[in-house]
This record gives structure tokens, C-alpha cells and sequence, in this order.
């Protein structure tokens, strides 16, 4: 998320083999297709799926992939709420460093795509469902939006 000047990029990454499976997942029929969908949706998607799995993949080789000004207001929303943590003091930030936390999300992203490609594929119906339980989850306690409000996010 660092250009060699080491200025913030203005864009989020993603692994560069995964277009296909972004593509894939907006043409299938089903939920994504029928709500018009973007790849931005997708990415957000992935990310909530990575992160409730555990799965933080690092990115190997880097595809510039959305831009800042193509965000809108919730994929920033959800990439600094799940860049918040639970310590033993309370909730805190995991990182005040921009590409910190971009970096955070593209890594949760590119380890859960895969098993985002797989509950969508699979699930068909019960997708939906499934992705409320675990947002549900994610906002146990409503510690992310009690956060997000302290911040003024």
C-alpha cells in the first residue's frame, strides 16, 4: 500500500490472479448479480470472510485494484472497524498507520476470497444467511460500532 516514495497509494491491492474469481462471483447468478454487485462489494465480502476465518493471507504479487476515490463510504467503514481490537483495557486501534490497516485488509481479503468463492458457489441460498451470522458475529458486543462512533467514523 507504500509506493517506493513512500507515499500512501491511493489504491488497495489484490492478489493478481484473483480477477478471475472476482469475475466469476459477479456473473454467477445469485444474490451478487441480482443486487449489481461490484468488485469493491466483493473485496469487502472477502475481507469479512477472511477475517471471521482467521485467514490473513500476505500478497505475493500486487495488482492495484481499487481506488480511494471509488471506496464510498463503507468499505473504509469496514476496513477500519476490523482494524479494531479487544485488549485487556478495553478496545483500541490495531494500527494509526494508513497502509497499516490497508495492508490488514488486503491480507484478510486475499485469505478469504477463496472461501467466500465457496460458500457462494456452494451455498446458494443460504448464502445470505450465512454472511448475516457472521457480520452478527464480527459486531459482537457492538464493540465496532460503539468504536466507530468514539472515532466520529
Amino acid at each position: 500500500m507504500v509506493n517506493k516514495d513512500k507515499t500512501v497509494s491511493n489504491r488497495l491491492s489484490r492478489e493478481k490472479d484473483t480477477s478471475k474469481i472476482y469475475n466469476k462471483l459477479l456473473e454467477s447468478n445469485g444474490p451478487l448479480k441480482e443486487n449489481k454487485f461490484h468488485s469493491k462489494d466483493i473485496f469487502a465480502l472477502a475481507l469479512a470472510y477472511g477475517y471471521s476465518q482467521g485467514s490473513r493471507l500476505p500478497i505475493e504479487s500486487r495488482q492495484l485494484f481499487i481506488n480511494k476515490e471509488n471506496f464510498g463510504k463503507d468499505l473504509p467503514a469496514l476496513i477500519n472497524a476490523l482494524a479494531i481490537t479487544k485488549s485487556s483495557d478495553g478496545i483500541e486501534i490495531l494500527s494509526e498507520d494508513t497502509p497499516e490497516i490497508y495492508k490488514f485488509a488486503e491480507e484478510y481479503a486475499n485469505g478469504g476470497l477463496d472461501i467466500l468463492e465457496t460458500e457462494y458457489m456452494e451455498g446458494g441460498d443460504e448464502f445470505i444467511e450465512k454472511l448475516r451470522l457472521i457480520l452478527l458475529k464480527l459486531n459482537e458486543d457492538d464493540r465496532i460500532i460503539k468504536k466507530l462512533g468514539e472515532l466520529d467514523i
